[in-house]
């Protein structure tokens, strides 16, 4: 009976990021009755099962599998080329045999545009960060309006991005010779940098709102905005602890932040000892234990992030798209301390709009938490619930 339903192939990225925000949508097709056949790394079988589809792992060696480091796009951009020459025969091969009525892919997932073109069946694909679109019009009541690349989202990504740009030019070369292959053996189009960073489809699905993305309102209808999903996944992890009855901060900054000690020692020196609060932590590493933190830390390498969200005073975020729509989803201000080029798009995005600030003197981070929890007696409730309706793109104005 399995066998008999039409096949949807999703192609997905295998950081916690990407496949957070897309399994909501991955489930809905199931439960419609599609056969989803979920493309990642071993890493994420559970809670690709656990969303009601069907795992299959990349042919390739999970560990050489790398695409979360946004900051060096030409790495990332020779790396997507890649891979993708590495695993498209046998994406194909695996892909014919299943006869898939249509394709999903991640808008970094370049195999799985590809994939969609070969089969000649619709292809759409997902943005779990914030689009560019780089064609130079848009409709509008059935005309064509001019509207540059630089309005529709290149604008906002440009100033985070060039300085990590430059140090990795040396990419490009082995780039272009991937993409000639390419070329040459599938017939691709559409390999420069910017098509193969922000692969499109027939259609464009955004795992967040039209007022989150810069330049929304410049998209045009084949770009749908369907609201935070992350927040409505199937969640398969588990606290261990009781949260504090007590206002809490919730910290979790991302593995960069491991590597940031100064970073680390200001949150424990400004936020430690204080009876007006509890703090939750993610730290990740063997070398940490609850012991070595002061008494008013839980710590912990993961969390039911939702959960503790659910009843949080703050949230203090490296500023990724789903963290901060998460606490956008349970009213949490965010205090948001980018790490990279898209975290600081999101993090001036989520400001402007009045839902956090950005931390920029960690010396005063006290003040800044406090400041930061003082954002939601005055921010806008119905912009806020806007925001987080889910499949209800309506083009509202910023």
């Amino acid at each position: 009976m399995e066998k008999n339903k039409k096949a949807v192939l999703f192609y997905g990225i295998p950081a916690c990021g990407h496949t957070f925000s897309n399994l909501y949508l991955a489930g809905r097709l199931a439960e419609a009755g599609f056969r989803v056949i979920y493309y990642s790394t071993d890493s994420f079988r559970e809670i690709i099962e656990a969303n009601g589809c069907e795992y299959r792992p990349y042919p390739v060696d999970e560990r050489t599998l790398e695409l979360t480091d946004g900051e060096k796009l030409p790495k990332l951009y020779r790396l997507i080329l890649q891979y993708t020459w590495d695993m498209l025969p046998e994406l194909l091969t695996q892909a014919g045999r299943e006869r898939p009525c249509g394709v999903i892919f991640e808008s970094l997932a370049l195999w799985g545009r590809l994939i969609g073109k070969q089969l000649s069946v619709p292809g759409a694909s997902f943005y779990s960060i914030a689009a560019v679109d780089w064609t130079w019009s848009r409709p509008e009541r059935g005309r064509l309006l001019p509207a540059s690349p630089w309005r529709k989202g290149l604008g906002a990504y440009m100033p985070g991005f060039s300085a990590g740009f430059f140090r990795y030019l040396g990419e490009l070369p082995r780039a272009f010779g991937y993409a000639c292959r390419l070329k040459r053996r599938y017939g691709a189009r559409q390999l420069g940098l910017l098509p193969v960073l922000m692969n499109r489809g027939d259609c464009n699905l955004c795992g967040y709102s039209r007022l989150f993305q810069p330049g929304g309102r410049a998209f045009g209808p084949n770009y749908r905005f369907l609201g935070p999903l992350s927040v409505r996944r199937t969640v398969t992890e588990r606290n261990d602890f009781l949260l504090p009855r007590r206002p809490y901060l919730y910290i979790s900054l991302g593995t960069i932040f491991n590597r940031d000690e100064k970073l680390f020692r200001t949150v424990t020196e400004q936020l430690g000892g204080k009876e007006e609060w509890r703090v939750v932590l993610i730290r990740e590493g063997e070398a940490f234990t609850e012991s070595s933190f002061p008494e008013n830390f839980i710590v912990r390498p993961f969390v039911n992030q939702n959960e503790v969200l659910a009843h949080a005073s703050l949230f203090l975020t490296a500023g990724g798209v789903n963290s901060i729509h998460e606490a956008l989803y349970f009213g949490v201000p965010c205090l948001m301390c980018p790490q990279q080029g898209e975290q600081l798009l999101n993090a001036r995005q989520f400001e402007r709009l009045g839902f956090g600030r950005i931390l920029r003197d960690p010396d005063r981070l006290l003040q800044e938490v406090r400041a930061c929890m003082e954002l939601k007696k005055h921010w806008d409730e119905k912009k806020r619930r806007q925001m987080i309706s889910v499949f209800s793109d309506r083009g509202e104005r910023f």
